[in-house]
């Protein structure tokens, strides 16, 4: 993918971006129609964030994306969810680690479409959610989710999958 040509500043129809809301880099982000930032919600763009139609980001939500995150359509996200792509370095011990920076990785960060995040989630890393996953609150997921399941726990584990006819979704 072209990223140039992918992220551009774009903001669909009727977007609703409350009092308090924070983007650094908003050059390379792409917001879809019907999307709200609630109040107090941070996102910091690395090399492009899209969020697409009708998503709802809750209050004080962060994505912190060094490289790259797409969220899909119709998404929830509830209040005070961390979405990264990256780690803070901690390795060279005769540094302070908060000046040792971040660990860049190639990262991507994925969240299908009519996905739902509960409060207080956290995404970490190299990461895909698929479409209409629910990730339970308190939940920290670092690896791949499937489509259509149910996450939680710490590390967030498939505690349930719905019996669909996969053909009826595509």
């Amino acid at each position: 993918m072209n990223i140039k040509n992918y992220f551009k500043s774009v903001m669909g129809k009727n977007c609703y971006i409350a009092k308090g809301v924070n983007i650094k880099n908003g050059k390379l982000l792409a917001l879809g129609s019907n999307v709200s930032l609630r109040p107090n919600v941070e996102i910091f763009v690395g090399r492009g964030i899209s969020i697409g139609n009708g998503t709802d980001i809750g209050t004080r939500s962060r994505i912190s994306c060094t490289n790259i995150c797409k969220i899909g359509s119709n998404v929830l996200i509830s209040p005070n969810v961390y979405i990264t792509d990256c780690d803070h370095r901690y390795d060279m011990i005769e540094i302070p680690i908060i000046s040792q920076g971040v660990v860049e990785h190639e990262n991507f960060v994925e969240i299908g479409d009519d996905s739902y995040l509960g409060i207080n989630s956290v995404l970490v890393g190299n990461i895909k959610i698929g479409k209409h996953v629910v990730v339970g609150a308190n939940s920290v997921v670092t690896k791949n989710v499937p489509d259509f399941c149910v996450v939680a726990g710490v590390p967030a584990k498939v505690i349930k999958r719905y019996n669909i006819d996969i053909k009826d979704w595509i």
